[in-house]
């Protein structure tokens, strides 16, 4: 019963605090409103529920470059994220229906993991070609440019894979051609492929005179026309 009462209490003040008008604006904090908010993540969608949204607004603004956000329901529906993310500070701006200006701050924006196979491809590129995770801007890039095939996810790898940034993170040829093997088909190579793509790097170096960024360019080259490496590509629906 006391539990009951101290949440009736704490919404009957949150209430009363968004019902403050200074100047025509609203300024309402969801940091730490547990009991009036419920948060659901997704790994590119984020919601708030928030007893009390206006039903009519217009000019919904949030600072996340590239996110979409709308209201439905009592919910902030923020759509259009990158997997496996944290966002702090994120900013939500809207005017109802009598121009009542709302300023939500909303801290700890967060995403899943990815599950959708266009998702997972981008996202395990950079894991396993750069070593990280990807950031926001890079992503959505990279994922905008495959989805409308301005690029084929064989040109992709091989911007990864050509990389300062991976030639930098992986410095010997057996964690080149390690890493090399993940970003391409997802997984560590088997000792025997292993092996033999080693062979094939010592040759190029020794008998054609490759440096070693050509070396890894050809043996990339020769992993993205394989079986493996097209049905992932089709199955997350880009361009091989």
């Amino acid at each position: 019963m006391y539990r009951f009462l101290k949440d009736i209490l704490f919404i009957v003040g949150l209430a009363l605090i968004v019902q403050l008008n200074l100047e025509n604006s609203y300024a309402m904090s969801y940091e730490k409103s547990e009991r009036a908010v419920a948060n659901r993540y997704f790994e590119d969608r984020f919601e708030i529920s928030i007893p009390g949204l206006p039903t009519k607004y217009d000019d919904v603004i949030i600072n996340i470059e590239d996110a979409l956000v709308s209201i439905n329901d009592n919910k902030i529906i923020i759509g259009d994220l990158v997997p496996d993310q944290v966002y702090n500070d994120v900013k939500i701006t809207f005017i109802d229906n009598i121009d009542r200006k709302y300023e939500l701050d909303v801290d700890n924006v967060i995403t899943s993991q990815p599950s959708k196979p266009d998702n997972k491809f981008v996202y395990d590129a950079y894991g396993n070609g750069l070593g990280r995770k990807p950031d926001h801007s890079g992503f959505k890039y990279w994922h905008n440019q495959l989805s409308k095939h301005n690029i084929s996810a064989s040109e992709f790898i091989m911007e990864m894979v050509t990389s300062s940034e991976f030639n930098s993170t992986y410095k010997n040829p057996l964690d080149k051609i390690s890493a090399l093997y993940r970003t391409i088909v997802g997984r560590d190579p088997e000792e025997d492929g292993l092996t033999f793509w080693m062979d094939q790097y010592s040759a190029l170096i020794d008998t054609m005179d490759y440096s070693s960024r050509e070396a890894i360019l050809d043996l990339a080259q020769r992993m993205v026309s394989e079986n493996e490496f097209k049905d992932i590509v089709s199955n997350a629906g880009f361009k091989h």
